[in-house]
């Protein structure tokens, strides 16, 4: 199955995770959301972020509740495809409280403050 994203590197900055990722503009998905203007749907951000704390924490996780979401701008193909999530997670009786934003120069296209539960 073709992922949406692909992570080029990652590092840990004062306990804050900073991915660097390419959005894949060629996916499937890009074809219906929308055919001649695509744009990265808001869902698919919030699934990226989960992909990306599942992975970071080696379990699978679930969105239990969203205490903030913020799209600002349009995540839409350019030259530069790459972005930047920085995601803080702390840990909570039962679950993970998460801190997230996509970014490029400067820029934050969307920003998530959530609850996460072991699936």
């Amino acid at each position: 199955m073709q992922k949406i994203y692909s992570i080029i590197d990652s590092k840990i900055d004062n306990n804050e995770i900073i991915y660097n990722i390419k959005i894949d503009f060629s996916h499937p998905l890009f074809k219906g959301h929308f055919p001649n203007k695509p744009i990265l749907p808001g869902v698919v951000m919030c699934d990226i972020i989960r992909h990306l704390v599942s992975d970071y924490l080696d379990i699978k996780v679930n969105l239990s509740f969203a205490k903030s979401i913020k799209f600002s701008k349009l995540i839409i193909p350019s030259n530069d495809n790459n972005y930047f999530v920085k995601t803080l997670i702390n840990t909570t009786d039962g679950g993970y409280n998460v801190k997230s934003s996509i970014s490029k120069n400067e820029i934050v296209y969307f920003k998530l403050n959530a609850e996460y539960k072991e699936k």
